[in-house]
């Protein structure tokens, strides 16, 4: 089965929408999103929604990993803190009437990571520094890493650093795929659709919907 994985949405929910309406084959193809589909953006909450819809329309065939813009809504829930982003996101949460509960509760069963014997999907990658240790909450985590990759023997794709000139970036030492774009600053959303044996078939580039900016 060929997999679409999908840069991080941070809430732009038109454009995540066209993206998948025009590219995904449900039959055929797992998609993948890299985490950070809340936040920044204008429409987290149209964005879990419309998730949680496909999630259900077609079981087993949607993953969404976790990325650090999820784990800190995870992190202030649980020491009851708070910041601009968790304010932002709960007003908008009560005024379209979405479950802060159950968000939370669908949230934090996102995995880190999807992989296979060819290929490693995660939000920020492994890090060199990081022999996959299990603290997502460290500086160097598979959610938060924003220094350079380990060749780990199988290609690596990930989000969470907007690459230069918003282009998606191979990075060959590590064999790793930077692919967020920067949708929510107007870079267009990025996605990649992939075999299952690691081969790259396209490169899909979105360009931003004027409803998400």
């Amino acid at each position: 089965m060929n997999l679409l994985v999908i840069a991080d949405v941070h809430g732009c929910f038109f454009t995540l929408k066209k993206l998948i309406k025009t590219y995904w084959d449900e039959e055929n193809t797992l998609l993948i999103l890299v985490g950070d589909i809340i936040n920044k953006g204008p429409h987290s909450v149209k964005t879990i929604r419309y998730l949680r819809k496909l999630d259900k329309k077609t079981p087993n065939k949607v993953i969404v990993l976790r990325g650090n813009h999820e784990q800190m809504f995870l992190n202030l829930k649980k020491r009851k803190e708070t910041n601009s982003y968790l304010t932002k996101f709960k007003k908008e949460m009560k005024l379209s009437r979405l479950s802060i509960r159950k968000s939370l509760d669908w949230i934090s069963r996102f995995p880190s990571s999807w992989e296979n014997n060819y290929v490693l999907i995660s939000h920020a990658g492994i890090a060199k520094s990081n022999m996959r240790r299990i603290d997502l909450n460290a500086e160097d985590s598979i959610i938060n890493n924003r220094s350079e990759l380990k060749n780990i023997g199988k290609l690596q794709i990930f989000g969470h650093v907007i690459q230069d000139y918003n282009q998606p970036r191979f990075f060959p030492e590590s064999n790793s795929w930077g692919i967020d774009t920067g949708c929510w600053l107007g870079g267009g959303l990025t996605a990649m659709l992939i075999g299952s044996n690691g081969n790259i078939l396209e490169i899909i580039r979105q360009p931003t919907i004027q409803n998400d900016l």
